[in-house]
């Protein structure tokens, strides 16, 4: 009869043990990429990095308000996250000129999963002075 009562008890308690662990740590993981991360953009983290780019960036993906997939035309560079202001609205196909003096400028890194299934991490950029 012991032995059950003990089995019992364990299972009631992992039972609300781990759920709340997990859930901890969910919460944990919000809440750090929230903090450094002002587009509340889930799976973008901000670092501070170099120019990327000087070359034009066609857009291939719209993420939402002043963001999205792009890369450099006539180049073989990474795909990239293009932060703009949230009033600049990107479209499909748009071709995003740098400036003179301007570069895509790192700011953070992007992780996301493709079409595919696959886990990409790419570069976060945005258009800035050199």
């Amino acid at each position: 009869m012991g032995k059950l009562a003990y089995f019992v008890f364990g299972v009631i308690v992992g039972g609300i043990v781990v759920p709340f662990l997990l859930g901890v740590q969910d919460g944990y993981n919000e809440a750090m990429e929230a903090e450094d991360n002002p587009f509340h953009l889930r799976g973008l983290r901000m670092v501070t990095g170099e120019c990327i780019t000087e070359k034009n960036l066609e857009v291939f993906q719209v993420i939402g308000d002043g963001i999205a997939l792009a890369y450099p035309i006539n180049m073989y560079d990474p795909v990239v996250l293009l932060i703009g202001n949230r009033d600049k609205l990107f479209y499909d196909n748009e071709i995003v000129k740098n400036p003179a003096k301007h570069c895509a400028k790192q700011i953070g890194v992007y992780t996301y999963q493709a079409k595919d299934e696959t886990i990409k991490t790419v570069p976060a950029v945005s258009i800035e002075e050199k």
